[in-house]
């Protein structure tokens, strides 16, 4: 008989009269993964706060190991042995590594905080993981997907009972989610139970023992991982959802950007490519392969050693952000918590960011009219889900966060656009709305470089697939017979192992 570890009962909540939780109920078993998925705003992370402790229910019940408790602050959640991995990374970036680990829980010595004993402890958790990390390393030295690694491995050392992990995979690459799934399977056999919430279904089917599936708010379907893909994601939507990457091709057109030699002297050597328009170029590699690092460079993020940039027919020396806007070049980048929003500002200011024309009169002083015509035709175009344009991006679900991100970066009409990590923590629907974005770039002729740690997204939306394997293109081919296989054989080496 299975043990039962926790039941929630008829649990609701409510948000400025809004109604977001409809008296679910659910139960989790000892040594089991419990999928929850559904749309951006379905209700799966305020479920999630309200069982670790960050919000408080308005109405229901919660039992651990059959015994009603109350859960009203995050260490209620820890005393009863919950603990939560957030999609959004929680870290301080001054402090190390193993400080961020055991950040309020520092381990001593004689009432004297013993550093020595939590870098042993942190490495030991990183040996477990099979990553390099340093434990003594500032945590900000590290890239998100390095950070979100730094997350789990902070609640593996907690030795709860009950772990949530709200997609714990976004940031990592298919041999980090392979390590993951590796200690998810270890946590199972020790009696350790998870609630996994991911929009990636391929990993669902991979490590779930059930499949809750919510929408609006209510629970509607439970599901095994016997169930087809389409059952899942039709409960998800409430509707079919018929070609997941409906890739448009058109003939590509003349050279809108051009790399020789590109390098940067530390993530990545001697990158040579062009992108057409009218095409998506795709970039794939395992984490630390330097696509990201290549991608910010390009943008002028990141510092270019060596190697020169045509774009759109021009020289382009020393990049900048603001530069690249002005010769047509746009970006996204993969951490818009940090780099891609002002959280506090609302979809009107973050919409109007960037420094370009439209909305700036003389003196550069903003249109506020002009901002408000911005912002309003990028919740229409893009379908973002808000209240008003006045509404803070902070309280938008993480796919419409991200629209505002691509609203924002179109906005200045790029010829050539980078996404990295375009679609990361977008529900199901919005990742085709915006692989259908994707294709109207394309209709207007322009060009798209795609990052991405989703190997089926690169093969589902390119045109030419390049591989990275430390710092340097090893293959590059068009997509026409290309195979996952194929791109995680050069990825992981293959190639120098004959």
């Amino acid at each position: 008989m299975l043990e039962e570890v926790l039941r929630a009962t008829n649990i609701s909540k409510a948000f400025m009269g809004n109604k977001v939780l409809h008296d679910i109920s659910l139960c989790l078993y000892a040594g089991e993964c419990l999928a929850l998925v559904g749309e951006n705003g379905a209700g799966k992370s305020t479920l999630m706060k309200i069982l670790s402790g960050i919000y408080s229910m308005d109405g229901g019940e919660i039992c651990i190991n059959g015994q009603p408790v109350a859960i009203s602050s995050p260490k209620d959640a820890q005393k009863y042995g919950i603990s939560i991995i957030h999609q959004e990374l929680n870290l301080i970036p001054n402090l190390s590594v193993a400080q961020n680990i055991f950040l309020g829980r520092e381990l001593q010595k004689d009432g004297i905080i013993d550093d020595r004993r939590m870098y042993r402890e942190a490495k030991a958790l990183f040996d477990e993981m099979k990553v390099s990390i340093d434990p003594s390393a500032p945590i900000v030295s590290y890239t998100v997907a390095e950070q979100q690694i730094v997350e789990i491995s902070r609640v593996l050392s907690q030795n709860a009972d009950i772990i949530i992990m709200d997609e714990p995979t976004a940031a990592l690459s298919m041999e980090e989610t392979t390590r993951l799934f590796e200690i998810i399977d270890k946590l199972k056999k020790a009696g350790k139970s998870i609630i996994y919430i991911s929009h990636r279904l391929e990993e669902i089917f991979r490590i779930a023992e059930r499949i809750c599936v919510l929408r609006d708010g209510r629970l509607v379907k439970t599901l095994t991982p016997q169930a087809q893909v389409q059952e899942v994601v039709e409960a998800m939507a409430g509707q079919s959802i018929q070609d997941f990457y409906p890739k448009e091709h058109f003939a590509p057109g003349s050279v809108v950007l051009k790399a020789e030699n590109l390098s940067d002297g530390k993530k990545f050597f001697d990158i040579n490519f062009e992108v057409h328009e009218g095409e998506v170029y795709g970039i794939a590699g395992l984490l630390g392969a330097g696509q990201t690092q290549l991608a910010r460079s390009i943008y002028g993020l990141n510092r270019l050693q060596t190697g020169s940039i045509v774009l759109n027919g021009d020289p382009y020396h020393h990049p900048t952000p603001k530069r690249s806007i002005s010769m047509g070049l746009g970006m996204i980048t993969e951490d818009r918590k940090t780099e891609g929003l002002v959280q506090r500002m609302s979809i009107r200011e973050n919409a109007a960011l960037s420094p370009f024309a439209p909305i700036c009169g003389a003196m550069g002083v903003i249109r506020t009219a002009k901002e408000r015509m911005l912002a309003t035709e990028s919740v229409r175009n893009y379908s973002i889900k808000c209240e008003s344009i006045q509404q803070e991006v902070l309280l938008l679900s993480g796919g419409n966060q991200q629209k505002v991100v691509l609203a924002r970066a179109l906005a200045p009409m790029p010829k050539v656009v980078i996404m990295c990590e375009p679609t990361r923590g977008v529900d199901v629907n919005g990742k085709v709305e915006i692989y259908r974005i994707i294709n109207e770039l394309l209709r207007q002729r322009k060009a798209v470089i795609l990052v991405s740690s989703e190997i089926p997204e690169v093969l589902g939306m390119s045109d030419r697939v390049a591989v990275m394997y430390k710092g340097r293109f090893v293959f590059e081919k068009a997509r026409s017979g290309l195979t996952q296989e194929e791109i995680m054989y050069y990825a992981t080496g293959g190639h120098e192992r004959g």
